[in-house]
């Protein structure tokens, strides 16, 4: 495993500076490497380049938020597909999160850090919600078979 270039580490910070961000490096950097690291000199040579594309052709913050709004539908919070729906659906997410995210805050008006809190909750609610469905079709499939058997499960 190739470690980052010293070209790759400046075009980070230039980057990073441009945008204003130099002050969430650290939680750009655990992003970037899946929580392995929070500094730029330990990031692999792929890592590195990955966000080095992600920094030059998007913003960080605008993705989490999208993907905390793909959580969210995954979770069952929201739901929906037309224009209205879409309406509807932030501002449901909002008073979610306001009444329940670990940041309390709308999402439109959350900086890089608290982006990072919310969709770490929601993809822990969403495995909770996963852990759950399968928790039941477990429940489902046990009780169908000791009914096929005549056996009592209470």
């Amino acid at each position: 495993m190739k470690t980052i270039t010293k070209p790759q580490i400046a075009k980070i910070h230039v980057l990073l500076n441009n945008k204003g961000w130099l002050d969430q490096k650290k939680e750009i950097i655990l992003d970037a490497s899946d929580g392995r690291t929070a500094s730029s000199k330990e990031l692999t040579i792929e890592e590195a380049r990955h966000l080095i594309i992600m920094l030059a052709e998007h913003d960080p913050a605008e993705r989490l938020k999208s993907l905390v709004f793909s959580l969210a539908y995954q979770a069952g919070i929201i739901y929906g597909s037309s224009a209205d729906d879409k309406k509807i659906n932030a501002a449901k997410l909002n008073l979610f999160i306001m009444e329940r995210g670990a940041v309390k805050k709308e999402l439109n008006k959350m900086n890089y850090t608290d982006l990072v809190k919310v969709h770490r909750q929601f993809e822990a609610i969403v495995r909770s919600t996963q852990k759950s469905k399968n928790n039941k079709e477990a429940n489902n499939v046990v009780a169908n078979l000791l009914n096929e058997l005549s056996i009592n499960s209470g």
